[in-house]
């Protein structure tokens, strides 16, 4: 078996180290985002013609960096890829109380920055100790544990 060199190694905040040197070039910064994939192994990679090039993320791929609420009460999330999309709140859960859920037509999982957790924070509400976003229920994988306890 073929031991797996990785080229780019991302931190938590999701910035890119390409051979230990940061990129802070935008345009390959957006490369990186839009030719990234997944092989057949879960490990992540960035085609470019028919090479591969491994990533190793410290945490995981994508950072909400802010939210907006629309006029119509859905959550967009301001991706760290510029892009902007809308959360499926069915995918957002809470592990060790930061939020995380999954973007890109479900792809991959995002982490809340500190800013986006204050933001969606005044969005939830709660009631006979469930908590709420536009009345649908927010998963705590914890809350099964306390209960048990």
């Amino acid at each position: 078996m073929n031991e797996i060199r990785f080229r780019f190694f991302v931190d938590k905040d999701c910035n890119w180290f390409q051979d230990s040197k940061p990129i802070t070039h935008k345009r390959i910064y957006n490369f990186n985002y839009q030719n990234l994939k997944r092989d057949e192994q879960g490990l992540f990679y960035v085609e470019e013609n028919n090479s591969r090039a491994y990533v190793n993320f410290e945490d995981k791929p994508y950072i909400v960096k802010s939210i907006d609420i629309s006029e119509d009460n859905r959550i967009l999330l301001n991706l760290n890829d510029f892009s902007c999309e809308s959360l499926n709140i069915d995918t957002l859960i809470f592990k060790e109380n930061i939020p995380y859920c999954t973007v890109k037509n479900g792809k991959y999982e995002a982490k809340f920055s500190r800013p986006a957790l204050h933001q969606i924070a005044k969005a939830i509400t709660s009631k006979n100790g469930s908590y709420y976003i536009n009345s649908q229920i927010i998963k705590y994988p914890w809350t099964e544990a306390h209960q048990s306890t």
